[in-house]
């Protein structure tokens, strides 16, 4: 291999790259792509519901099963133009094979149709869908779409509010992060996500021959199974690389089950996650953990304080409505606290009703 090294082997930014996404939903959320006021979703609206003339239970079955067909085509075509126009991605038909307990899948390709960047799993597990992008998926789609953009189509349009996985990897070229440093880390609590309880276990890695010439060279912090599992290693020699002057060591955790809101800053995710990670990335960590347990002690609070002031009358008031939670909570929210979707839900303004009957009676 010549020794003119390519840009990217330059280490003047070490950008925090996003290395593996995959996340699910419910088949029926790409019912809001809507809310995007994309044309193209607006476009593939659903079939409304024909009663059949015979009113026999056969008959409605019939037209049941109809309606649930053209639903599901709508969907399936929604489906394509959201990977296409979202994601620049095409779908392969269905592969008769399942992934991760769903009962079928598709493969993920690139517009080419030439290169797989991933896998769509469909079918079962409560009608939900599981989209996996691979590394090379990653690559293509955070070429044309930035992390925060994708992060409001996935939490704001589609309602998902976790990844089941997220790879976050920084590659260094100076040597200054490599293998060595991870192990020193190691050693001095870096990688501890947590004052309490058990830390991380180490494996260091090394394959060399007889002649001392190195092969594979890695420091895995953590395990397959763990929520936080750290990969660093000598990205040259896997690339198999031969140019003595080039150095590349890559960063890498994979994370599961963290919330969506690590996409929206892939950079202060990354920092946020030990010392470890804050020492090779300088963007202002953020726990997001943290911030959202925060957020729900809030929440648990003023529960609380609902239940010790009208907890009782709460109750009395169900109990007026025979247990009809929607019309109990009808009377209590004001119009002006009402969103949309809880509007959907058939919420009805019966405080108002309740009292227009009171005051008109005699």
């Amino acid at each position: 291999m010549r020794s003119n090294k390519p840009h990217q082997y330059h280490d003047e930014v070490r950008p925090v790259i996003v290395d593996h996404l995959a996340f699910s939903f419910p088949l029926s959320n790409l019912t809001h792509l809507d809310k995007s006021n994309d044309q193209d979703f607006i476009n593939l609206q659903f079939p409304e519901f024909r009663q059949p003339k015979a009113i026999t239970p056969e008959a409605i079955e019939r037209a049941t099963i109809n309606h649930k067909t053209k639903v599901m085509k709508v969907l399936a075509h929604r489906l394509d133009e959201f990977m296409e126009k979202v994601f620049k991605f095409r779908l392969s038909p269905m592969r008769g094979r399942g992934l991760h307990g769903y009962e079928d899948s598709m493969v993920i390709l690139d517009m080419t149709g030439t290169v797989e960047c991933g896998l769509i799993g469909i079918g079962g597990n409560q009608d939900t869908i599981f989209i996996q992008v691979n590394g090379s998926g990653c690559k293509k789609l955070f070429n044309h779409i930035t992390p925060q953009k994708l992060h409001w189509w996935l939490s704001s349009i589609l309602g998902v509010t976790r990844l089941s996985r997220l790879d976050l990897a920084v590659d260094d070229y100076t040597g200054n992060f490599d293998c060595q440093y991870a192990q020193m880390c190691f050693y001095e609590g870096a990688f501890r996500t947590a004052k309490q309880g058990r830390g991380p276990t180490m494996v260091p890695h090394k394959r060399i021959s007889q002649t001392g010439e190195l092969f594979e060279e890695a420091t895995i912090v953590g395990s397959r199974s763990s929520t936080v599992y750290w990969r660093v290693y000598n990205k040259k020699l896997e690339q198999k690389i031969t140019d003595p002057d080039v150095i590349w060591y890559r960063n890498e955790v994979e994370l599961k089950k963290v919330d969506i809101d690590y996409l929206a800053s892939p950079a202060s995710a990354f920092a946020g996650l030990c010392d470890f990670a804050a020492s090779i990335e300088p963007a202002e960590p953020v726990k997001f953990e943290k911030l959202k347990k925060a957020q729900g002690l809030e929440f648990f609070g003023r529960i609380a304080w609902a239940r010790r002031q009208c907890g009782t009358a709460l109750a009395e008031i169900i109990a007026m409505t025979e247990g009809d939670l929607g019309e109990a909570f009808g009377m209590l929210i004001p119009q002006k606290h009402r969103r949309a979707d809880f509007e959907l839900i058939g919420v009805p303004d019966s405080y108002q009703s309740l009292m227009n009957n009171v005051m008109e009676s005699r």
